[in-house]
């Protein structure tokens, strides 16, 4: 019985263990994912869930805007826009991808009004 307990515990250990690391995408991962052709799909797909979250946080908790996309944008155009970012920051590409890609929209594409 004992060493079912501790099989179950070390189970349950690595389990959480390898689920932790799913959330931590940094921005060379990014980056490798959308110069490869096989994983731009990844790429696309993690820029749009960054733009949706913060969509999100918009509507439900009133978050101030942080950036404005343009209405006719597409996600290949916000895609040339975080690769050119992240070129542009190599210093910065151990940061969290969401981050970066958070800093990349809100360089490229300021509210009216804002200032520099």
């Amino acid at each position: 019985m004992r060493a079912i307990s501790i099989l179950a515990c070390a189970l349950l250990l690595v389990s959480s263990t390898a689920f932790a690391q799913v959330g931590f995408y940094s921005g060379s991962e990014l980056l490798a994912s959308c110069e490869d052709p096989g994983h731009r799909p990844e790429c696309m797909q993690y820029i749009a869930g960054v733009l949706d979250a913060h969509s999100y946080d918009l509507s439900r908790f009133g978050s101030p805007r942080d950036f404005c996309t343009p209405e006719d944008v597409t996600l290949d155009e916000l895609e040339t826009v975080v690769v050119k970012w992240l070129k542009e920051h190599p210093a910065k590409l151990r940061v969290t991808a969401a981050n970066l890609v958070m800093l990349a929209f809100v360089d490229s594409f300021k509210c009216k009004g804002d200032r520099d």
